[in-house]
């Protein structure tokens, strides 16, 4: 595969962004311990550019169009690495329909092969015992696969082989769709159009949903589910209704730590941090600690400190004018970060900076350097497709202009007292890289995940995943354009890496 790799030094696209960050984090609980290393030795100095990575799946249908989007790397053995990557199935009517997630094995970021795929889940037909009537016959849609992995060959830190290696756990939500939708596009709940018959059924009495618990295994040669459960997200955890995020799992010890949503049954619940743990063979939640409170906050992140302390953020749940009106939301245009230095029993947050962000999926990330950075789409007016946005209204009726568009990826690097943020970082602006949408709507660059891995060439390096489409693929059917896929690049950083895996 061809790959385009380019590199960018710093940018300051736009002033008011590092204005409005370095302001807005002014009065931050106090400084964090100063992390051994320096500010000036370390931190993100380049990201790679690449054409997609994954495209086509090698087991798609004849006459359907399967198209790779979102993932996960993991580290699978000491030089190997995978990619926990999810397909959509394009030319659905209705927005994100999902078939599963395939796991590729990797040991060079520029030389991915799809016929090395591994499939984990898929969709399948099931009957609706919620539906009005019931047992209406349902596609259960497979959503991406997150989870943890101890890489074969991970030693302990005192040197002893680790009990786990060669073990993790993948997890999945599954949601029941309507077999066929009536009515032509736009589909889905989106900025470029809404119909509500798409794809779920009407109402959330009818709502169908599972979990799917996947252990993995990884024996130096082979990856391989060695099983798959239904659980619902009541009784993955008793006590406790769980969700997924988006993050990579953590090792802590023997255990990995998850960043997850979770709530109590009657409350509006928040994200927090679960503690996954192989017991008889099989990797399972044993406990889970709010972070967040009440705020209806989800897809959260976790990554561990040069300290040792653990950093967490999460995507916030609500307008600014619902956030005006209840203490107990976020809005979803924010950056926060709270941080633990007792492994994850208590809380703080150290930064809250508002107004900043898109309505998206936000991801805490590590460099390999150590230096903890926030990637998430900058808050923009949409300047394309005007003529066929869905402007969205406030209760005045007063037209939310901004803070939808996915064209601009960002990072921030937290500061080196861990109490505010960096000037940004642009990874990716799509409308700079390939112009016009050929469909005539928007780019979208979005669910930035990073891991540090080691690879071929035995050095430790920030790998981070990311989907590109075009928002008309999601609500108008449109064809899949020749960006479309799923992308791995690497973020450069100046520091000496820091080992994620002790081999």
């Amino acid at each position: 595969m061809t790959r385009r790799h380019e590199v960018s030094a710093w940018i300051n696209p736009l002033s008011f962004v590092v204005l409005w960050s370095l302001a807005a984090c002014g009065s931050q609980p106090p400084p964090a311990e100063t992390p051994s290393t320096p500010l000036s030795e370390s931190g993100i100095i380049d990201v790679t550019r690449s054409s997609p990575d994954l495209r086509i799946p090698e087991n798609t249908p004849e006459g359907e169009s399967w198209v790779y989007q979102l993932g996960l790397p993991i580290q699978l053995g000491p030089n190997t690495g995978g990619y926990l990557c999810n397909i959509r199935v394009a030319g659905w009517k209705g927005t994100d329909f999902e078939n599963g997630s395939d796991l590729i094995p990797f040991d060079d970021i520029t030389g991915l092969n799809p016929a090395l795929a591994v499939p984990i889940t898929r969709n399948h037909n099931e009957l609706n015992p919620n539906s009005k009537p019931p047992n209406q016959e349902a596609i259960m849609v497979k959503y991406p696969v997150m989870g943890g992995f101890v890489p074969f060959g991970a030693k302990r830190a005192d040197g002893s082989p680790h009990p786990h290696a060669g073990t993790g756990f993948g997890l999945n939500q599954s949601i029941a769709w309507r077999t066929t939708v009536e009515g032509p596009p736009p589909y889905g709940v989106n900025m470029f159009g809404r119909n509500p018959k798409t794809s779920v059924f009407e109402d959330m009495s009818q709502m169908y949903s599972y979990l799917e618990v996947h252990q993995l295994a990884y024996d130096g040669e082979t990856f391989s589910v060695t099983n798959t459960g239904r659980v619902s997200q009541e009784a993955l955890l008793p006590g406790w209704r769980l969700t997924a995020s988006l993050m990579s799992a953590i090792p802590d010890g023997d255990d990995l730590l998850f960043a997850m949503k979770g709530n109590r049954p009657g409350e509006t619940g928040g994200s927090g941090l679960a503690r996954w743990r192989r017991i008889e063979g099989a990797w399972r939640p044993v406990s889970y600690v709010p972070v967040t409170g009440q705020d209806g906050s989800f897809e959260a992140s976790a990554v561990r400190d040069r300290d040792g302390s653990i950093l967490f953020s999460t995507r916030g749940n609500g307008s600014p004018e619902v956030v005006e009106a209840s203490e107990t939301r976020t809005a979803t245009h924010d950056i926060r970060v709270w941080r633990s230095r007792d492994n994850g029993e208590t809380w703080e947050k150290i930064v809250h900076v508002r107004g900043l962000i898109s309505s998206a999926p936000i991801v805490l990330n590590s460099a390999a350097d150590g230096t903890p950075y926030v990637t998430a789409n900058l808050y923009e007016v949409f300047m394309e497709g005007l003529d066929r946005i869905k402007l969205v209204k406030d209760s005045r009726g007063s037209p939310l202009w901004g803070g939808r568009s996915r064209n601009t990826l960002c990072f921030w690097p937290l500061n080196e007292e861990r109490n505010g943020l960096l000037p940004a970082f642009v990874a990716r602006d799509l409308r700079k890289e390939f112009g016009p949408t050929p469909g005539g709507t928007a780019w979208r660059v979005d669910h930035p995940v990073a891991v540090t891995l080691r690879l071929a060439d035995g050095r430790w390096r920030n790998v981070i995943a990311m989907r590109i489409l075009e928002y008309g693929e999601l609500t108008h059917m449109q064809d899949p354009t020749p960006h479309t896929g799923a992308y791995l690049e690497e973020v450069i950083s100046a520091g000496e890496p820091i080992p994620v895996w002790n081999f």
